[in-house]
């Protein structure tokens, strides 16, 4: 379990849901309620005490052209912010979503990395790594040998769907697939015990589905009846590639629908996902078994090497009930035909990559696909991140980012301890609790401290080949963790990665050297706008550790309760104000789901806060003060956490994050967060009643 920064921004993430009705309880007190505001002005907070040193906006990191001071900034702030980059913006024809920060810094990595693989394709000299990684981005980009190959390359495949007849042989091939690297109908891993985070154990978690989320298979509305309809069409189409007649091909997809339909049924939703007690269900291998009796799991853990294996959590123990009387009723073709529609190589020809990208399109509204050297670039990245990594960090992170961001580390985790200290509704026992969390709270920056060695086979002109050894030898790597001691240095992201993590089993913040780049951070932009943007990710990912989920676990990775019972009842309270705060919201044609988000959003109001209390910190020796462009520090800070956050999406994207994503769209991030501040409203003068100025602010941390 993490919590991270960004969902993934250029494909649809799986996941699993359905929206939650809250009930509001009667609104808290005002939390540091700030002094009575003056009238609106043209931006302008206090008069400055310290002697004035003038600047511009774009001298400092910020975008002038990206304000709207057309505007009100107490009613809209990210239209404040970013309207002016709104209007100028134009999403990629191959992209969901233009944004200022991931997506530019994404491109930007991209367009290095290229760079980087078309060179090491050509010539990549004496250097083992570059060789690699130039051979394996060079058979991806080969179109000639992949048509050339054709259907071949998954013959084997194909091979073993054949055999299904009955629910074990039906067992085999999943066994079979999974020592392979591609886990379906539900997925078998390793994870931190809950109850002991320094051992890793077995985990098994639902699965089954193409599209990303249950609701669209069960909710029927226009929008996700259409999507079905393109997904039968396409499971036709790619039945049809594979041999079947046409109007078989039809009535076979149709009845795939139907199966996913009923896996989606059983499915637990993605809210209840959430709830770390909900989802730590120790069966161990009886309960398992008993569970789910048509599946051969003597067999199964045989194979995967651990015959002997009795700790298992489920994520979902009625989803293993439910798929069990699936396994039995559906006919041995309809699972055959299932398997057919996943067959585990990306790009395989272009016939079948021009079809499978109907099904995305209609999902993300994209114009075009993306070209293939930018899809062979991920693919590399996902295939041999640390070895690639390895190349990045060398060239595109420098010693002083890594030092500025220990800095911030550090500046936050002060904050951290500060604002425990201050807060009325905690008592004196569960303050030295989280004094204890905060101050153990581990972090790494830019890259691991141990390189990851790839040790597959790659062949220049073999691309399935490839990507097949890839899968098989990362599912071996992560299923010899299961018995063994945690290992809390390894990363779960690779370097050029642009996002960040925190995970509450290992109590740690992991910040990629890909997020460390402008407008997050530059080492010539002020304090205060490197605060208000990489400041802002630290303090969010601080904040995960004592979110809805992360308080559930204490200093040393365990789900354990540290809270004294009157403090977790004010803990709980502050937590479905911020729940209702953001249910109220709407994007994407759809109110925002505020029990999905409030991790998320809690961590982001309470990373805003750590952020601002650091930079005053940092600068409160300063012998003077910036004023860029008539904007005040304070100003220039929460104008660079908006600016972060500056997006544009097609609304089928949005309308697709809207429903499985635990993060609120990008708008409510700012404004959102923004409501529940106080500083925002005295630093632009916000009069009580304005919309981020509310006579109650949600305020956790």
């Amino acid at each position: 379990m993490r919590s991270a920064l960004a969902v993934v921004l250029f494909v649809a993430a799986c996941g699993s849901g359905k929206p939650a009705v809250t009930q509001s309880p009667p609104p808290l007190p005002p939390t540091n309620e700030p002094p009575q505001p003056q009238p609106p002005v043209e931006p302008q907070a206090d008069k400055p005490t310290k002697p004035v040193k003038n600047t511009s906006l774009a001298a400092i990191g910020l975008d002038p052209a990206a304000l709207d001071k057309n505007a009100d900034p107490c009613e809209d702030f990210y239209q404040f912010a970013c309207g002016g980059w709104i209007k100028n913006t134009e999403i990629m024809p191959d992209l969901p979503i233009a944004m200022r920060s991931f997506v530019d810094i994404e491109l930007r990595n991209e367009a290095y990395l290229h760079d980087v693989l078309e060179k090491a394709a050509k010539d990549p000299g004496t250097d083992p790594i570059a060789k690699q990684v130039g051979e394996f981005y060079a058979s991806c980009m080969d179109e000639a040998a992949v048509e050339k190959v054709g259907l071949k390359a998954i013959a084997p495949y194909l091979k073993q769907i054949a055999t299904i007849k009955d629910t074990k042989s039906l067992s085999a091939v999943i066994t079979a697939w999974r020592q392979n690297g591609f886990p379906h109908l539900f997925g078998f891993g390793p994870i931190e015990d809950f109850a002991d985070a320094t051992q890793m154990i077995g985990s098994i978690d639902q699965g089954g589905l193409l599209l990303p989320d249950r609701d669209y298979y069960i909710v029927d509305d226009p929008k996700n009846k259409e999507i079905r309809a393109t997904l039968v069409e396409v499971q036709a189409a790619v039945l049809v590639e594979l041999g079947h007649k046409p109007d078989a091909a039809k009535k076979e997809a149709e009845d795939l629908l139907a199966l996913e339909t009923e896996i989606a049924k059983i499915h637990k939703d993605k809210v209840l996902l959430r709830d770390p007690k909900g989802i730590y269900n120790r069966l161990d291998r009886s309960g398992v078994e008993k569970a789910m009796p048509h599946f051969a799991w003597g067999p199964f853990f045989k194979t995967l090497g651990h015959d002997k294996l009795t700790a298992i959590t489920v994520s979902a123990p009625e989803f293993l009930v439910g798929l069990d009387a699936i396994l039995v009723k559906t006919p041995p073709a309809t699972w055959r035909n299932y398997f057919a529609m996943r067959i585990p190589v990306p790009m395989m020809t272009k016939k079948l990559d021009e079809i499978a990208f109907k099904l995305q399109q209609k999902i993300n509204g994209v114009a075009e696909q993306r070209a293939r050297w930018k899809r062979c670039v991920t693919q590399t990245d996902n295939a041999l991140g640390e070895a690639l990594g390895q190349i990045f960090v060398r060239d595109k992170f420098p010693g002083a980012s890594k030092k500025a961001a220990e800095e911030q580390v550090h500046a936050i985790v002060d904050a951290m301890n500060q604002d425990i200290d201050s807060l009325p509704w905690m008592d004196a026992t569960t303050k030295g609790k989280a004094h204890e969390k905060a101050s153990t709270m581990a972090y790494q920056i830019g890259y691991p401290s141990k390189w990851k060695t790839y040790k597959f086979k790659i062949g220049r002109a073999t691309w399935a080949a490839n990507w097949m050894a890839s899968a098989k030898e990362t599912a071996a790597r992560n299923l010899a963790k299961i018995g063994k001691p945690v290992d809390r240095e390894e990363w779960e992201m690779t370097p050029p990665t642009v996002n960040a993590y925190y995970t509450p089993n290992h109590n740690k913040m992991v910040f990629p050297a890909g997020i460390l780049q402008t407008p997050f951070y530059q080492v010539d932009h002020s304090v205060a706008v490197n605060l208000g943007g990489m400041g802002m990710v630290v303090g969010h990912e601080l904040t995960h550790g004592f979110d809805d989920q992360g308080a559930q676990f204490d200093a040393q990775g365990n789900m354990k309760t540290w809270w004294q019972p009157e403090t977790e009842k004010q803990f709980k309270q502050r937590t479905q104000c911020v729940v209702d705060q953001y249910s109220g919201y709407e994007a994407g044609g759809a109110k925002v789901n505020g029990k999905l988000t409030a991790g998320e959003n809690i961590a982001d109001i309470g990373g805003l806060k750590l952020a601002l209390a650091a930079y005053r910190n940092l600068r409160a020796s300063s012998p003077d003060t910036d004023v860029a462009d008539g904007f005040t520090e304070d100003q220039q800070f929460f104008l660079s956490f908006g600016q972060t956050w500056c997006a544009k999406m097609r609304p089928e994207y949005e309308s697709m994050l809207v429903t499985v994503d635990e993060h609120s769209p990008a708008q409510w991030r700012v404004n959102g967060t923004l409501a529940s501040s106080p500083d925002f409203a005295k630093a632009f003068r916000c009069k009580i009643g304005a919309k981020l100025r509310p006579k109650n602010a949600c305020v956790v941390w």
